[in-house]
């Protein structure tokens, strides 16, 4: 207990409680030695008498000693027997194995007699063990994530990957578009030039024939002028008519000068247009996220191809080894064709994406709806991968689907599939349920292409009629209409005519 005397307040016997410090060296609480200085009505200190001529200052360091050492007293008070039972008051010795809590020996006696127990100290052990080797899991994942080898740390590289090979696609692309602005450019202005260089030489050709008729009318007329007195007037009228008469100006007309609206009308427009045969449209664009490692997906999202070395499907069909569609399908009609190419191992269809188990098999009954190109069989994927009658190689699949029109099957899809060659019909599933649906590639030959075919853009311009031309039917009945009218009161005024006259 020295030391905790030599921390107390010479006037309230207590741990220093914001202890001051005064010029004599001796400290107080603060509250202590101002009740003291109050009552005694001078500013002596208490242990030395000696008057302090300054005001108290805080003693820092005696406060924080003071601190520690409640600190460290309270936790030994809980660690050598703080905690009481709150029924018995005796000390909390043994743990209940069975009720999960900490008991006193009456306990044990009373109403824990026939748990398992053991001692308080040998639990906290065994379970700080437990937590320690619970915690390697985490700490080796820190590890791995300061040091970089953690997964999170491989997807981020991989991000980072996505994002330089996405924009390296991206600037190739624009790149693309670049050229053929370039091209088409070069093309423009160079049918310009031509004309150009065509009227000119035109408009040269008439000036140099208009040199040499002038040249021809000036010197006849100069020889004209030495004719002799009789032969000059008998010729004047002639002559000076043709001196009169010079060459007319050149008439600016189309064909003179340079057509401009063959050049400007509708340039942006043209253009576009035209853009059409180096920008397709793909009615699916595939997920490359979808893909196992082995598929290799095309830089325009169009193809994939299978990289493995083994022998077609080395694993039974399932989830995790397909590629879908980036775009699910909720409602309305959509159609896509499928190059399979000379491929004899495939599948292909609509499936609903994530929400499919991912091991189980291509079924209806997991979410799977389309067919399979097995070696020289094509087959419905089904529970019993039924046999399809096909007659020749199938290289462009279409696949159709749209909700189903009998009333009976509202709130379903109607999934069919053709040879898009000739649309001729392969199969269909009836009763696909009304949920987002995505479509799905399954590639199984190495190196063979699965590539969605491009869709045929069709440019349409809207015409502003005139009021006649859009309501020509209708003015034509009404005037029909008032011609009847017209003529049946005609027809209605004669007869009453004819009947009052007789």
């Amino acid at each position: 207990m020295a030391l905790e005397d030599e921390l107390s307040c010479p006037v309230c016997t207590e741990l220093f409680r914001d202890p001051v410090l005064l010029s004599c060296g001796h400290s107080f609480c603060r509250q202590c030695i101002n009740d003291h200085w109050t009552s005694s009505g001078s500013r002596r200190c208490s242990v030395c008498q000696q008057v302090s001529p300054q005001p108290p200052v805080s003693n820092l360091s005696l406060r924080n000693t003071c601190e520690s050492y409640l600190r460290e007293q309270n936790t030994r008070t809980e660690r050598d027997g703080g905690h009481v039972c709150e029924i018995h008051g005796e000390k909390l010795e043994l743990f209940c194995q069975t009720d999960g809590k900490a008991l006193c020996s009456t306990c044990k006696k009373q109403t824990h007699g026939w748990h398992e127990t053991q001692p308080l100290q040998q639990a906290v052990r065994q379970r700080k063990w437990k937590l320690k080797a619970s915690l390697r899991s985490a700490e080796k994942s820190l590890v791995s994530l300061q040091n970089g080898t953690a997964q999170h740390n491989k997807i981020s590289k991989h991000i980072q990957s996505q994002s330089q090979l996405t924009e390296r696609s991206i600037r190739m692309e624009f790149e693309k578009l670049h050229q053929f602005l370039r091209k088409e450019e070069e093309r423009r202005i160079s049918a310009l030039n031509e004309e150009e260089k065509q009227k000119g030489e035109e408009m040269e050709r008439r000036i140099q024939e208009g040199i040499l008729s002038l040249c021809d009318k000036v010197k006849d007329v100069e020889e004209r002028i030495e004719d002799d007195d009789i032969t000059f007037l008998k010729n004047y009228g002639h002559t000076l008519n043709r001196a009169e008469n010079g060459l007319s100006d050149a008439e600016l007309s189309s064909e003179t000068v340079i057509d401009v609206p063959r050049h400007l009308g509708n340039l942006k427009y043209q253009v576009w247009e035209k853009m059409k045969d180096v920008c397709p449209y793909y009615p699916v664009i595939l997920n490359p996220n979808t893909s196992v490692l082995d598929f290799s997906v095309s830089e325009d999202l169009t193809s994939v191809t299978s990289c493995f070395q083994d022998s077609p499907n080395p694993l039974p069909l399932s989830r995790n080894r397909m590629v879908l569609g980036t775009v699910g399908y909720y409602d309305g009609k959509h159609t896509w064709d499928i190059e399979v190419g000379k491929s004899r191992h495939w599948s292909l269809g609509v499936c609903l994406g994530w929400k499919i188990p991912i091991t189980q098999p291509l079924t209806p009954e997991n979410g799977f709806w389309g067919i399979r190109r097995d070696g020289d069989s094509f087959r419905l994927i089904n529970h019993g991968m039924s046999k399809l009658k096909m007659r020749g190689n199938l290289e462009v699949v279409r696949v159709k689907l749209e909700p189903s029109c009998d009333d009976k099957r509202m709130g379903q899809w109607h999934v069919r599939f053709f040879d898009a060659r000739n649309d001729k019909f392969i199969a269909s599933f009836d009763k696909v349920p009304r949920s987002k649906v995505f479509p799905f590639v399954i590639p199984e030959d190495q190196s063979a292409v699965l590539s969605i075919v491009p869709a045929d853009i069709i440019l349409t311009v809207d015409q502003k009629l005139l009021f006649f031309d859009r309501h020509s039917t209708v003015i034509l009945i009404c005037t029909m209409f008032f011609m009847v009218a017209f003529l049946s009161v005609v027809w209605g005024i004669e007869r009453c005519s004819r009947c009052a006259s007789g």
